[in-house]
């Protein structure tokens, strides 16, 4: 990614070009963080039209976590730009020189502490995702009827996102020296995952009693 230009400020067109272009960055990551601002503004906009006389029951509560879910939108934008930048950290790191044995050690720790940050961003993504589907599945219920496709395709963009996520860590983990770190974090990553394909299940089978 070119210093000073933000993947999240581009239009539809162009972040998908940019994406189809042979280069490592953006790749899956910042796509995986795109599905999580889709999957959150789709949710969002699918409890903002659960309101009226008909939803005054569930109304103030679903209003509510719509401030929630904006909050997590705003984070996957970052979230676009920060793996992309994650992983061209890994890049440089991998472009130190390694004449002399400094040189090696420096950049076998420049390598490790980018690897490190480029596994990090992925597991923030798989935890907003995870967050956001929690949110949709206690919602989904509840959505008015003329949205549950919307609410549906919102949760598959989340699921898309973890799953996206979950695959960007499992990469960065391999090549992490601290084995006891990497097994923390790919543990983390199968509990949120399960969670995550049971959530959009759950989604799914709210939303398919509403179509017809």
């Amino acid at each position: 990614m070119s210093a000073g230009t933000s993947l999240a400020s581009l239009d539809l067109r162009a972040f998908c070009d940019r994406i189809a272009e042979r280069s490592a960055t953006p790749g899956g990551g910042s796509a995986a963080a795109y599905l999580l601002s889709m999957g959150a503004a789709l949710t969002a906009m699918a409890f903002r039209f659960t309101s009226g006389p008909r939803f005054a029951a569930v109304e103030a509560e679903l209003q509510a976590q719509v401030g929630a879910l904006e909050d997590l939108r705003a984070r996957s934008l970052d979230l676009v730009d920060l793996d992309s930048s994650a992983y061209d950290a890994v890049s440089r790191a991998y472009g130190l020189p390694k004449t002399t044995d400094a040189e090696k050690a420096v950049r076998a720790h420049a390598i490790q502490t980018a690897i490190l940050g480029a596994l990090e961003v992925p597991m923030d993504t798989l935890r907003a995702a995870v967050a956001a589907l929690r949110i949709a599945a206690a919602g989904a219920p509840h959505v008015n009827k003329n949205l549950a496709s919307d609410c549906a395709t919102g949760s598959w963009c989340l699921w898309g996102a973890a799953e996206g996520a979950v695959l960007n860590v499992r990469i960065n983990a391999a090549s992490l020296a601290d084995r006891d770190l990497a097994r923390s974090r790919l543990a983390e990553c199968e509990d949120l995952r399960n969670e995550a394909e049971s959530l959009a299940s759950s989604v799914r089978s709210a939303v398919t009693n509403s179509l017809p």
